[in-house]
């Protein structure tokens, strides 16, 4: 980050510089303007502070990052200047406690799998039925199929379901089971034997793959826009498969991680970039790097680990590609990032090769993901990746996220490694290429990276990949949440085919991808496709229909759905629509010949309720030639997230700790997000952004954000670390410019998930910080501990009840329930029988 410190002249110089004006004349000038209202009237006396507030931007900072102590004490004492400001629209109203009503109660949906895909079968299992009777003769009906077969095979017919029709097992010399592939080979050498009327494979129909119960895994676009959820059919994943994040380490108590851990390191050897305390070790936490200021750190490597494995189906948060496997976590990024070194020997330890520092890795991995990255070519790195791959790892890397060519970028150049560039979602359009994202010839294959600055689908989010971080999720955007995707993937096909090689990898990822995206400057072979590289990897022929799930915004009337044949032969498909809400949706066209390994889109209209009432759920299904596929479309009522006005505050440390609010601006778009907080006293400083991303007024929402200037180098040139980068020193008459820095808005996914103290529901409080986890601090008297369930009355914690406040837009939060006073335990406070329930409100 540059910053510029420039003099203004002092007095006589202007006096000088500025004749014939008298110096009186001049004088008179500056004190005639307003330099407290006026940006262009300058006071020498003071210092002018200017930069541009960014929303997100690739791979960057976290979007729900953990202020330090000193950083949220700053936020409050701005917020609590923006409220003064804007007095009377944040609090609400007691007359609006009289009004209220009680919100019945909902869950949300849970429902079933959103597809089903090609054919599947049962390894070594054929279904062989005779012209004549054959129960009772399995023995030698078991020696004629070995003389069919050869001694290549071990045979076992049996388990007859009729006098005719029996079950063959085939197994190889060893007695271990044929793979698929050979499996459909065996038994179309018996159905063309004259002994049978037919023979065929022991088909898997219908599986009921449980749609994933996590909560926000409707929100996770990307995993739709390259077919996971039908790879899910064939596999959710192996326990035998261990992947390796190589990155900033893993939460390892992260509530949606933890359980998939299986090992890590610590191969960091500079114990200040570590900032652990020490140097390498065998605890492959994340103990932060400071990425956006002091104590506030990325998660890196959770995110990323949380695309390749968060526990799934687990009613928590978000899915992972993989529902079983290991991940292993090799830290190597620490504060300022991570040394070549270091990272070529996590790449060495996450193979079983012995490094320095830290104990052998027990469990190698078979997959290694690298999102990862920086200008320039090493021999260490290439030798390092060669090496995993002789082991017979298969390695991702990131393209990177600079906008250019990844030849000029290791190790995205290595040469051996899959180099992966992001796409976006542009929701109803073709994937396009992410404006950050590095391509060229060296990329192999493309996956969802997201593009934050988009809400194409207009589900009041950015159009980010959501994956774990810090103790929630967040959306983030990158080659680095694109690698991870085809990591999973890549476990995934481990799962079905253990021997598969990097090469054999490289191979299927590129012949089953998707080369119907917008990236005329090089993104390999297309958006990878999870479930045409598993049926691939197991030996199955790619076939059959596949459709992708949507989800949908406020006021989007229409969604796509794709149609994809994956086949050899055009099939003529039916489309149909499913589901309570099936009468809200029309679909065009309603039938089409989908094409060899083609697609039809599916224009699906909606027909929208008004207020809270306007969300709902279908199933698009397909079916033709034999298959079937289904899709599913979600529309809700979230508000769109609109960046619309970001207040930046310049709030003054004093010399006893305290915090002054000096100065607020507001900027927006219009500007650029350029702000400039012009005259403000000479002191210590930190600069503050706030943003109302639902714009209802306060700033303690999930959907709200806060961001901090933090300098990236010091006085002296060096790379700045600590909290002493956060205070910005101004003096009289200095103009500091470039003061950039992030302001984020946090997940709009449903629950509220402020707070982080111990505060119970319906305890006194003064800011978010002091409810418990979960809740937030409503602006009653006294403050008032609560949970927003504006999207389900079932979001309320046990011991509360659902009530709407709200006037013209739903205001729906939870009060405590009690049968008398005394249960508020407030003495400010009264237990309101109000439709038979008891809710503790202000006296």
């Amino acid at each position: 980050m540059r910053r510029n410190v420039t003099r203004l002249l002092s007095l006589s110089a202007m006096v000088f510089a500025l004749a014939p004006l008298t110096g009186c004349e001049i004088l008179q000038q500056i004190f005639e303007c307003d330099s407290e209202s006026d940006p262009t009237c300058i006071d020498p006396t003071r210092a002018q502070i200017k930069g541009t507030v960014a929303i997100p931007e690739a791979g960057g900072a976290s979007l729900r990052a953990p202020s330090s102590s000193s950083q949220r004490s700053a936020r409050d004492a701005l917020v609590a200047a923006v409220v003064a400001e804007k007095s009377g629209k944040l609090g609400k109203e007691r007359r609006q406690l009289d009004q209220r009503k009680r919100v019945p109660k909902a869950g949300r949906y849970d429902g079933a799998a959103p597809k089903k895909s090609a054919e599947r079968w049962r390894q070594g299992e054929v279904i062989v039925r005779a012209h004549e009777e054959i129960r009772g003769r399995e023995a030698e009906v078991t020696r004629a199929v070995s003389l069919i077969l050869g001694d290549t095979y071990q045979v076992d017919v049996g388990m007859c379901g009729t006098a005719y029709r029996c079950l063959a097992t085939i197994t190889d010399t060893f007695g271990k089971k044929i793979d698929l592939e050979t499996t459909a080979t065996i038994a179309k050498r018996l159905n063309a034997h004259p002994f049978f009327k037919y023979a065929e494979k022991n088909l898997i129909l219908d599986k009921a793959a449980v749609f994933p119960s996590d909560e926000f895994f409707t929100f996770q676009w990307h995993y739709n826009q390259i077919d996971v959820p039908a790879a899910w059919d064939i596999t959710t994943g192996s326990p035998d498969v261990v992947a390796a994040i190589i990155d900033t380490g893993i939460l390892v108590d992260h509530p949606d991680l933890a359980n998939r851990i299986v090992g890590g390191a610590d191969l960091i050897s500079d114990p200040d970039t570590a900032n652990d305390g020490d140097g390498r070790d065998n605890d492959g936490d994340d103990a932060g790097d400071n990425s956006c200021g002091g104590g506030c750190h990325s998660h890196h490597g959770s995110h990323v680990a949380g695309t390749m494995g968060a526990e799934t189906n687990n009613n928590l948060m978000v899915s992972g590609i993989t529902w079983e496997g290991g991940l292993l976590a090799v830290r190597v990024l620490g504060e300022g990032g991570g040394s070549l070194a270091d990272i070529a020997d996590g790449i060495e330890w996450s193979v079983g090769n012995s490094v320095s520092g830290v104990r052998d890795n027990p469990r190698p991995a078979d997959v290694l993901n690298m999102s990862l990255g920086g200008t320039g070519n090493s021999a260490a790195m290439n030798e390092a990746i060669a090496d995993a791959i002789d082991a017979g790892a298969i390695v991702l890397v990131a393209a990177g996220n600079d906008n250019s060519n990844a030849s000029g970028f290791t190790p995205a150049n290595a040469p051996g490694a899959i180099t992966v560039s992001a796409v976006g979602l542009n929701a109803g359009g073709i994937p396009k290429r992410a404006s950050y994202s590095n391509f060229g010839t060296i990329v192999d294959v493309a996956a969802p990276g997201g593009e934050q600055r988009e809400d194409s689908d207009n589900d009041g989010n950015g159009d980010g990949v959501l994956s774990t971080v810090g103790d929630f999720v967040a959306f983030y955007q990158g080659t680095s949440m694109a690698t991870p995707h085809v990591a999973g993937v890549a476990m995934l096909m481990k799962s079905v085919n253990p021997n598969l090689s990097q090469a054999e990898a490289l191979t299927i990822l590129q012949d089953t991808a998707d080369g119907d995206i917008t990236c005329p400057e090089g993104c390999g072979a297309g958006n990878i496709n999870a479930f045409a590289a598993v049926t691939a990897a197991s030996g199955g022929d790619v076939t059959g229909l596949s459709a992708a799930s949507v989800r949908v915004g406020k006021g989007v009337t229409t969604a796509t759905i794709t149609v994809r044949n994956l086949g050899d032969s055009a099939v003529n498909a039916d489309f149909s629509v499913g589901g309570a809400n099936r009468d809200a949706v029309t679909i065009s066209p309603t039938s089409a010949s989908v094409p060899a390994k083609g697609k039809v889109a599916i224009t699906a209209t909606i027909a929208r309720a008004d207020g809270g009432a306007d969300v709902g759920t279908v199933s698009i299904r397909a079916t033709g030639g034999g298959e079937s596929a289904e899709a599913r479309l979600d529309w809700t009522a979230d508000a769109g997230a609109v960046v619309e006005v970001v207040r930046v505050g310049a709030v003054k440390v004093e010399d006893d700790g305290s915090f002054t609010v000096n100065r607020i601006v507001e900027t927006n778009s219009i500007a650029n997000f350029e702000y400039n907080l012009f005259n403000v006293d000479p002191g210590n400083y930190l600069i503050i952004g706030l943003l109302d991303g639902n714009n209802d007024g306060d700033f303690d929402d999930v959907e709200d954000g806060t961001g901090f200037f933090s300098a990236s180098v010091d006085g002296d040139g060096q790379a700045c670390t600590g909290n002493g980068c956060n205070q910005l020193i101004a003096a009289a008459g200095d103009d500091l410019t470039g003061i950039d820095f992030l302001t984020a808005p946090g997940f709009n996914g449903g629950d509220d998930v402020g707070g982080g103290g111990d505060g119970d529901l319906g305890g006194a409080c003064d800011s978010s910080s002091d409810c418990g986890s979960g809740l937030y601090c409503e602006v009653f008297d006294g403050g008032y501990c609560t949970a927003d369930c504006n999207d389900s009355a079932s979001d309320c914690p046990a011991g509360s009840t659902c009530f709407d406040i709200g006037t013209n837009e739903p205001y729906q939060i939870c009060f405590l329930d009690c049968d008398i006073d005394a249960d508020c335990g407030r003495s400010d406070y009264v237990c309101d029988v109000f439709e038979g329930i008891g809710s503790c409100i202000p006296e």
